[in-house]
This record gives C-alpha cells, structure tokens and sequence, in this order.
C-alpha cells in the first residue's frame, strides 16, 4: 500500500497528488466519490460518467420495437409461467 499526503487549504480544498490521479485515471471535471467508515478510515473512487452506460445494451434491441399487443402477450406468458394458471382478461 502506498500513502500519499496532501494539505488541506482553509476552504477545505485538496490536491489530489498526480499518482493518486493517474492511477485512478482522475482528470478535469470528474467526479469522486469518498467514503468514510466507522473506523474514520476514508476511500475514494471515481464514478463513471453521465452517459457512459447509454447503449450497454443495444445488443439486446430487436430489429423493430415491440406493439403494446406484443408487450402484453409476453407478460401474461411470464405470469403463468412463473404463477401457473392466471386469467388475465384483454
């Protein structure tokens, strides 16, 4: 484990020292999160990006969007699948 040190400034600002950016992959205008235990210990990650998970799953898209009939019909298979019998009147 390796211990970075920084100062605090008098409005509570901090540097992040460069190698605790570089390995976190920190620059301009991300965001961090800090958490603090019990213990008083405190970690610190970066979150992702707005937007960076748009599209993870466009894989699973079909060729033309579903019709609300088509929507329907594949809850009530799943309702009976998972529930046996249910009537589920249209």
């Amino acid at each position: 484990m390796q211990l970075l040190r920084a100062r605090v400034t008098s409005k509570g600002q901090v540097t992040l020292p460069k190698t605790l950016r570089d390995t976190l992959g920190i620059h301009e205008g991300d965001h961090i999160e800090f958490a603090v235990e019990a213990s008083n210990n405190a970690s610190i990650r970066k979150l992702a990006a707005p937007g960076s998970s748009a599209g993870a799953l466009k894989h699973l898209a079909k060729s033309k969007p579903l019709t609300v009939e088509e929507m329907d019909e594949a809850i009530r298979r799943h309702m009976r699948k998972k529930y046996g019998y249910l009537s589920l009147k249209k």
